[in-house]
């Protein structure tokens, strides 16, 4: 037969001669007897029950094994649910529950165990906050608020993207920095709506974006100066976005901790404000002082006081005099009653002692007028030169008068006079009488003498002056 290609060669045409054998040494011959098969049957059967046992025990284990895998994975749905913390429980991503009780509550709760159900587990209250949003970005090192305003240039741009800031009501610049907490009041709303891990986030876009429309309704000194109504905006502004996403998250407490003017004009504007403070500083102890005046003046009632001269000014303008006699008499009365305390009470004690003096010169004045009244009538010439005589004879007889006797006829008359040291003593002591006199009396004895123009009959005229210098007489 011949070769084919792709053929191995038989085995007696090799081209190499087959090796030499070694002569067997033993022979092994098989002799099948009528109970050989038993007996290899029965050889086996220690082996067959060995591995049998040990399947079965292998069996056992892997059944073991399952029934504990079962229970794993049966008790991994119980999850704890802490203090603080809110969820709701979903069979392959459905939320479960009594609609408006699909929230858990703290402690262990059973379920069905991942993936076939699962327990979404949030914080109910939260904080976040806004620290760069709105803040502008420090030179290299530099630490501080203080280190930066110093080393802050008038010509420094503020960089969009590095620089945060907001634009206010007036066209100014502003930076600050905002703090807030938050509540999730619907678990099943927040969670239909966001995933868990997203809720910070859309807190601070709400409050990133409340910010900018909140800046742009206060001026820049609103801003600094102002700390409730800024917040209030911004959380109201804020919780409409939050209400507007459906987010079931409400914000509690916001709070702006830092707000500054521009790096730049900070500490201008720091002047701006230290002078403004100072003003309102001053303003407070001059409304401290005209308080104490007026109290001083007229109690601690002196409003009502001050009223009624009003109302005596107001209806003096109109021209109604019967009114304004009304006011001063209401003012007469409180000023000379028991109710009148303070400086006022001691003028007008000045006043009415003035008062009684005056009328009691006057009538002593009065009733010798009136004891020479029939004699004038009778005689007008010699009552006139007796009058003369006694006013003559009362300055003669003064200490400090002098007579000088001169000729009444001859030429020309040179007289030198000097004046007596007894005379001269008389005046001075004379002087000092009645500056003692004065002082004792408090004060000039014509203090409260009026002008002519001032005096009024029976009405009472704009004489409010302390010093009856000021304002005249109805005319």
């Amino acid at each position: 037969m011949s070769e084919q290609p792709g053929q191995l060669p038989p085995d007696d045409q090799a081209e190499a001669p087959e090796a030499p054998r070694r002569e067997a040494s033993a022979r092994f011959e098989v002799a099948a007897t009528a109970g050989a098969e038993a007996a290899m049957r029965q050889a086996m059967d220690p082996a067959n029950q060995s591995l049998g046992e040990a399947l079965r025990l292998s069996y056992r284990v892997l059944q073991g094994a399952i029934v504990v895998l079962v229970a794993v994975f049966l008790l991994s749905g119980f999850q704890q649910v802490q203090e603080g913390q809110t969820g709701v429980k979903a069979v392959f991503g459905r939320i479960q529950g009594e609609p408006g009780a699909e929230a858990v509550s703290p402690g262990l709760q059973p379920f069905w165990p991942y993936p076939v159900g699962e327990i979404i587990r949030i914080p109910q209250k939260d904080a976040v906050q806004l620290n760069r949003e709105f803040w502008p970005r420090f030179k290299d090192g530099v630490g501080t608020l203080e280190q930066a305003t110093a080393a802050a240039l008038a010509d420094d741009p503020i960089r969009p993207g590095e620089d945060g800031s907001l634009v206010t009501a007036d066209g100014d610049l502003v930076h600050v920095r905002i703090s807030a907490e938050f509540t999730v009041e619907d678990v099943v709303r927040t969670l239909g709506e966001f995933p868990p891990e997203a809720l910070r986030e859309v807190v601070r876009r709400a409050l990133q974006r409340g910010m900018v429309q909140t800046a742009a309704e206060f001026t820049l000194q609103e801003l600094l100066e102002s700390r409730e109504a800024p917040e209030a905006t911004l959380r109201a502004k804020a919780q409409a976005q939050l209400d507007a996403m459906k987010s079931g998250i409400r914000l509690g407490a916001v709070t702006l901790p830092e707000k500054i003017a521009p790096l730049a004009i900070r500490n201008a504007f720091s002047r701006v404000q230290e002078s403004r403070e100072n003003a309102k500083l001053s303003l407070e102890r001059a409304q401290q002082d005209a308080n104490a005046t007026l109290v001083g003046m007229a109690g601690p009632e002196w409003q009502q006081v001050l009223d009624l001269v009003q109302r005596y000014e107001i209806e003096l303008t109109r021209g109604d005099l019967a009114a304004a006699d009304a006011v001063m008499s209401e003012l007469g009365a409180r000023f000379e009653g028991s109710a009148s305390v303070g400086q006022t009470a001691a003028i007008i004690a000045r006043a009415q002692a003035y008062r009684a003096g005056v009328r009691a010169t006057l009538g002593k004045q009065l009733g010798r007028v009136a004891g020479l009244a029939p004699s004038f009538r009778e005689n007008p010439g010699q009552l006139v030169r007796k009058l003369w005589l006694d006013a003559l004879r009362d300055v003669m007889s003064s200490k400090t008068a002098e007579v000088v006797a001169a000729p009444n006829s001859g030429g020309p008359v040179r007289i030198g006079i000097e004046s007596s040291p007894e005379v001269m003593q008389a005046r001075r002591q004379s002087e000092v009488e009645r500056r003692r006199a004065e002082s004792m009396s408090g004060g000039s004895p014509d203090a409260f003498q009026l002008g002519s123009r001032q005096i009024m009959i029976d009405a009472p005229g704009r004489r409010l002056d302390r010093s009856a210098e000021k304002g005249f007489g109805r005319e």
